[in-house]
């Protein structure tokens, strides 16, 4: 990998499910610029297994609940999410993760698995 690019978890603004024929599995966010930007999980579940070569065949990257972030293995490039403030609310509705720390880690960790992905655990 080449560098690493740093995402707020609060920034991440859409799950993609990959329901419509063609459509991948994505998580969207933006960055500070306002701009969008995508992972795309079959992506760096490939590059997880060229990566490490005998890694599980779903897995997308590392999480480690004691430092609080998830590193996904997108391409060229590292992307890891970061929990840092304490606590997100939803008051208009429209944030993916909210709560916590531990309960936004959770809240994301179940989304990649119900998308039918793994990450491994550094914790």
């Amino acid at each position: 990998m080449y560098g690493l690019i740093h995402v707020c978890d609060h920034n991440i603004i859409a799950i993609n499910q990959g329901l419509g024929e063609n459509e991948s599995k994505e998580i969207i966010y933006k960055d500070k610029k306002n701009q969008r930007h995508i992972i795309d999980l079959d992506v760096c579940c490939t590059n997880f297994k060229n990566q490490y070569g005998t890694a599980n065949g779903n897995c997308v990257g590392d999480r480690n609940i004691t430092q609080g972030y998830f590193l996904f293995s997108t391409s060229g490039i590292e992307t890891k999410i970061s929990f840092k403030r304490t606590y997100v609310f939803n008051l208009f509705g429209n944030k993916i993760l909210f709560g916590n720390k531990a309960q936004r880690f959770m809240q994301f960790e179940k989304i990649i698995s119900k998308l039918g992905y793994t990450t491994y655990d550094l914790s």
